[in-house]
């Protein structure tokens, strides 16, 4: 065997040592992210913890040439495994900011412990993106 293929088949062999196991008996995000519990106090903790990134999500929608306020119907559940699931977001005229897709990725990255039974979830949102400044 030349010295080129033996590096080759040794530089493969430690490559594909390393893909195989590097990742055995990784735990799953849902196994390291703890998660709140599923009842109402659990899930209000959970939408309160993500306040500051729906706040977000409400400023870009006006720096967008969104309404100031905006009023949305949010519905999703909670599945078994405890991720967010069948979200949706309703509005008599929902705003084309992307507004939706902002509010969309951040509950889904609310985690709660796993349970039995799916656990739905309604959650009205009017939130005003308002800026008070005080002239001296």
């Amino acid at each position: 065997m030349r010295p080129s293929n033996t590096i080759t088949t040794a530089l493969l062999a430690v490559a594909f040592g390393f893909s195989t196991s590097a990742f055995a008996g990784a735990p799953s995000p849902a196994e390291t992210i703890p998660g709140y519990s599923r009842d109402a106090n659990g899930i209000a903790m959970a939408v309160t913890e993500v306040l500051p990134s729906l706040d977000n999500c409400v400023s870009a929608h006006e720096a967008l040439g969104g309404a100031s306020e905006v009023t949305l119907a949010i519905a999703f559940s909670v599945n078994k495994t405890g991720e967010v699931a069948e979200l949706t977001i309703e509005s008599e005229s929902l705003p084309t900011t992307g507004i939706d897709a902002c509010i969309e990725g951040t509950l889904s990255a609310m985690r709660f412990a796993p349970g039995t039974q799916p656990i739905p979830v309604q959650l009205p949102l009017t939130a005003s993106a308002r800026i008070d400044t005080v002239l001296q």
